[in-house]
């Protein structure tokens, strides 16, 4: 429970340096690709994690500009 109430957080943490401008989009979308990697067999952890990071930056990153990329993790996400 720990563990997990501190993977989360840090999921946050991340999710927040993104939104102060402190990590690029780029990077916040190599961390979203890494979470969807294993759809045959996810981890409840991962799928946690990008459930948590979707709602933190969600709103700042659905940009006209990333729509193709954001549809496609929402397809991934559907098949999980």
């Amino acid at each position: 429970l720990k563990a997990r109430r501190r993977m989360l957080g840090n999921v946050i943490f991340i999710g927040q340096l993104y939104k102060h401008q402190m990590l690029t989009e780029k990077i916040m979308h190599k961390c979203i690709v890494e979470q969807l990697k294993n759809i045959e067999n996810p981890e409840p952890e991962s799928v946690e994690c990008l459930c948590k990071l979707l709602t933190t930056i969600g709103g700042q990153i659905d940009q006209p500009k990333s729509k193709k990329m954001i549809d496609e993790y929402f397809r991934r996400l559907e098949q999980l």
